[in-house]
């Protein structure tokens, strides 16, 4: 970064402006599909003004301290990443991790695009107006190498932006890729300087270093989403073994649903013989009321405003009274219409059958399952709670099944929270009082 000998003192003085302006080009054609929090526009305007002042302050404490000397730290470098992946996090629907993957992603393009800038300038050696030079190789270069960029790594897996899985390797890489620029902006400059300085042509040299550098960016960035694409992958053969795990016991429960209708029809059509050789009027009329009442409750279905959802509670809730569980139910279907019918009978699914079969293991006066759906602080908030006298382990805020065949069990849970993650909404499983408790949140109606 030899501007400050080209374009005089002025360019050195908004330098940290026009470095954070840079990386925040460069972080666009990343964040172009992701999520947006809500009151996205506020959010992003008080974070972008947040980040020009903090980087232009924490520039002017650097030349402070330097005696207003050109130095560019690599502390300073660290900081503007940082303050970069805060404003991230404010604004877009991904967690801490996800942020600094972002910004250091930013990082690697905006030191890519001045390594591709300084190749132009060396190779052709073009003389511009001071203003050119600055509004070409500072900002047009960074927007044409942010759109290849787009165009490589970002358009083709648009539709998969948001559901991405950030884990530890990506914030190892992304630290990686931070330190890389850090070291290749740092060194080499004042590497070079130090040449210019003492009248020596490195023009050369400089060129190749450029080349190296853009190359060495590159491939970090392949690394970085190469990564993203693994952990889909992983994720993806997850969703497949649950889906088929889920498949599994849900024939068993359907196989179950109608044994138990069998069985009820079987009584009923010995009780209804029984019936014709009632001769007392009072007791046959008590015995209609008693069958009646047993019909019903087999004939009631569920009615919540949601087809998916009251198929799933018509279905459990025979299971529930075949095993002595209670049951009950308070929820107002209308409010997933934004799920789609297959992720709400796996979401409630996969969450009556974890809690039924928890409560074959209560003694039957304990059993239950309550469940409630409604509207809640702008958004949708489901509550599913069971008896739970022996509280389970937890990893990663999921129980942990105590079956002893751990690899074909446990995907009941992690279906649920994929599905919720889907939608952007929070879980929170959790044992208080002797009892199970599913919490989510949607932050949509």
């Amino acid at each position: 970064m030899l501007y400050e000998q080209m374009y005089g003192s002025l360019y050195f003085e908004l330098y940290g402006f026009i470095f954070a302006l840079q990386l925040l080009i460069s972080l666009f054609f990343f964040v172009i599909y992701h999520p947006r929090r809500k009151y996205f526009l506020s959010r992003a305007s008080i974070s972008a003004a947040g980040y020009f002042l903090l980087v232009t302050a924490v520039w002017a404490i650097t030349r402070a301290i330097n005696d207003g000397k050109p130095v560019y730290t690599p502390v300073f470098y660290f900081l503007v990443t940082l303050f970069l992946a805060v404003a991230v996090f404010c604004s877009f629907h991904v967690n801490i991790l996800g942020a600094i993957y972002y910004a250091t992603g930013a990082y690697a393009v905006q030191h890519a695009a001045y390594s591709v800038g300084n190749i132009i300038k060396l190779v052709f050696g073009a003389a511009l107006p001071s203003w050119a030079d600055i509004l070409i190789f500072d900002f047009l270069v960074y927007c044409a190498v942010g759109a290849v960029f787009f165009a490589v790594f970002v358009f083709t897996r648009r539709d998969r932006y948001g559901y991405d899985r950030y884990d530890l390797r990506a914030f190892v890489i992304s630290l990686c890729i931070l330190v890389l620029c850090i070291v290749l902006s740092s060194s080499s400059d004042s590497i070079f300087a130090d040449y210019i300085n003492a009248g020596v042509d490195v023009r050369k040299i400089r060129i190749f270093s450029s080349v190296y550098a853009v190359i060495g960016c590159a491939g970090a960035l392949v690394i970085q989403f190469g990564f993203l694409r693994e952990n889909k992958l992983t994720e993806e053969k997850s969703v497949l073994d649950s889906m088929m795990i889920s498949e599994r016991k849900h024939h068993e429960m359907s196989k179950e649903t109608i044994a138990i209708i069998n069985e009820k029809c079987h009584d009923l059509k010995h009780q209804l013989a029984l019936l014709e050789k009632l001769d007392d009027k009072e007791a046959r009329k008590a015995y209609i009321r008693e069958l009646g009442e047993c019909i019903a409750f087999y004939d009631g279905a569920a009615e919540t405003g949601n087809a998916a959802l009251d198929i799933v509670i018509s279905e459990k809730s025979l299971l529930c009274e075949k095993n002595g569980i209670s049951f009950s139910c308070l929820a107002d279907g209308k409010k997933l219409d934004f799920m789609s019918s297959t992720d709400i009978a796996s979401l409630f699914g996969n969450a009556f059958d974890n809690a039924i079969e928890k409560q074959l293991s209560e003694s039957v006066e304990m059993r239950f399952i309550s469940l409630s759906v409604k509207e809640n602080l702008g958004g949708v908030y489901v509550h599913m709670d069971n008896c739970c006298t022996v509280a389970p382990q937890f990893a990663d805020g999921l129980p942990l099944t105590t079956k002893e065949d751990k690899e074909n069990h446990g995907f009941g849970t992690k279906s649920i929270k994929n599905i919720v993650r889907k939608y952007d909404g929070e879980l929170l499983m959790s044992v208080e009082d002797d009892r199970f408790n599913l919490d989510i949140m949607f932050p949509c109606i």
